[in-house]
């Protein structure tokens, strides 16, 4: 007898037919569309964390930047403090300065000034008036007077206080804001009149934004703007929100010019707030989230074309084997 069929091979169209529902969880198309979902959704996962992460690492260094600029300054205004105490402390200036003669004064002042690091200089009598006034190329030129500065009244009468009178503020000349220190010169303990340094508040910003690696710009406590090392012109704050910055409110975080990143802080001076710090990077935290997008879908690209690649020849192998 002639056999056609071993008995004990069943061909694939003898199976048992289990019903519509397993023919379709055994769909290859439902397979392909889950496995192109997961890794849609985990491309877009990886891009999300990715710009989470960049931006949580800027807004660090933001942070850090501010603080830095902040210890920086307290440099800066002890610069300008020594070379006040100098020059006040100076054997000859407290009575140079009292019988108002100024070619004496500025015999012992002027190479102090130039010892320093202090861009301007003056000596004023008790009522305002500018008696020597010193200054460093580049630096704004000199006044008359500084007759109605509150920091004159201050270091007049703190002249015999536990601080001797010297303080450092940020005042608003007409040549622009200017980080100020000032003593007080004293005679037979009196106070015969005063000496102010000065650097311009763009110059120490400048010096400030080199140290700490990061844009920085002043504003005043109406939100104004009054110096920056920005290439763009900073956009104001509202008053409410930089008086609750100088008052000690929480940083503030906004976006700027260009997709800059800016932190908002209080700017110290003399240890006390004297104005709303602001300090910005540019963030690229979405280009990061972007490539990191790409690089993971890239991937899977890599992995989907090795398995197809695989499936395939072992389909080929198969099928040859039938």
């Amino acid at each position: 007898m002639a056999v056609t069929e071993e008995p004990w091979r069943v061909r694939p169209k003898d199976y048992p037919q289990r019903g519509h529902a397993a023919r379709w969880y055994r769909s290859l198309e439902l397979h392909l569309a889950m496995g192109v979902a997961v890794a849609i959704l985990t491309v877009l996962f990886a891009g999300a964390r990715a710009t989470a992460g960049a931006r949580a690492a800027l807004d660090a260094r933001l942070v850090t930047a501010g603080a830095g600029a902040n210890a920086a300054l307290v440099g800066v205004e002890s610069e300008q403090l020594s070379a006040v105490r100098a020059i006040a402390f100076t054997q000859g200036v407290a009575a140079a300065l009292a019988a108002g003669d100024g070619p004496k004064l500025n015999t012992l002042v002027t190479p102090l000034q130039a010892n320093s690091t202090v861009p301007m200089v003056d000596v004023v009598e008790p009522d305002g008036s500018v008696l020597l006034a010193v200054r460093s190329k580049g630096a704004p030129p000199p006044v008359s007077s500084r007759k109605g500065l509150r920091a004159l009244e201050q270091a007049l009468a703190g002249a015999k206080g536990a601080r001797g009178g010297r303080l450092s503020e940020i005042v608003i000349y007409r040549s622009g804001p200017t980080l100020l220190t000032i003593s007080p010169i004293v005679l037979d303990r009196k106070p015969v009149g005063a000496v102010l340094a000065m650097t311009p508040l763009a110059d120490v910003l400048g010096r400030l934004s080199e140290e700490v690696g990061a844009q920085l710009t002043a504003y005043d406590s109406a939100g104004d703007p009054i110096a920056t090392t920005t290439s763009f012109d900073p956009k104001a704050l509202d008053s409410a929100t930089a008086q609750t910055l100088i008052g000690g409110g929480a940083i503030v975080t906004r976006v700027v010019h260009s997709g800059q990143r800016e932190k908002l802080g209080r700017l110290i001076v003399g240890h006390e707030p004297d104005a709303v710090l602001g300090v910005s990077l540019a963030d690229s935290s979405a280009d990061t989230g972007r490539m990191v997008s790409i690089y993971v879908a890239l991937g899977f690209l890599g992995v989907a074309a090795v398995l197809g690649t695989f499936w395939t020849r072992t389909a080929t192998a198969r099928s040859r084997d039938r």
